[in-house]
């Protein structure tokens, strides 16, 4: 009855259709994203990180991990000027990921920014957790590389793969993330914040339309 439902999708019909749904309640996977304003990241549990388990000898147990991806001199400048800002702007340049530790439950560490629980599939998840571990750099012995601290006390700045330019931002990077997953969300020309947890949202609708 349940996949019957799934597929029954007439009162959520849309462009982007969802390609992540699970078999049943039982077998979601739940993951975050969150908006810090003009930034967005994606926040999953320690259990998610199939694909991801260096993150864990670089940086200690936690039971959630936000991961973001962006430009190498913005994300790292301790004081953002004019220069910096329309250079990463205008101008193709490395990326770096930052991966920041979430000590508890994500609405409580991040108070103040705007989270959205999304939920997947195992195969949808899958193909997240993948998407994000393609996007770290790795060495010829498949290492990542840390490039220092964090804009926290506890996060890291892992080099990264891709290069940030006007047409793919951190926002793009989250939405390209979640349109591989599976997520109904479209990444062309998804630049920023606003435009990630829009199509965010409506998916969220979308999937609980599904299920009822």
């Amino acid at each position: 009855m349940f996949s019957l439902i799934l597929f029954s999708v007439t009162c959520c019909a849309a462009p982007y259709s969802w390609k992540a749904i699970p078999e049943s309640k039982e077998n979601e996977k739940t993951i975050y994203v969150i908006s810090h304003g003009w930034h967005t990241g994606l926040i999953l549990s320690y259990d998610s990180l199939t694909s991801l388990k260096q993150i864990e000898e670089s940086m200690g147990y936690s039971p959630y991990y936000e991961f973001g991806w962006g430009d190498a001199d913005f994300y790292q400048e301790e004081e953002i000027t004019t220069g910096v800002t329309f250079k990463a702007i205008f101008w193709p340049t490395d990326s770096v990921m930052h991966v920041v530790p979430v000590s508890n439950n994500p609405y409580n560490h991040f108070p103040r920014s705007e989270i959205i629980e999304v939920n997947l599939s195992q195969k949808g998840l899958i193909r997240l957790t993948d998407f994000i571990s393609n996007s770290f750099y790795r060495d010829d012995d498949k290492n990542i590389l840390m490039l220092g601290q964090g804009i926290y006390e506890k996060s890291i700045f892992f080099k990264a793969t891709g290069g940030y330019q006007i047409t793919n931002t951190c926002n793009t990077w989250v939405a390209e993330a979640l349109e591989t997953s599976g997520v109904p969300v479209d990444s062309f020309l998804t630049l920023t914040a606003g435009s990630v947890l829009r199509q965010t949202k409506k998916a969220v609708l979308e999937y609980k339309c599904c299920l009822d």
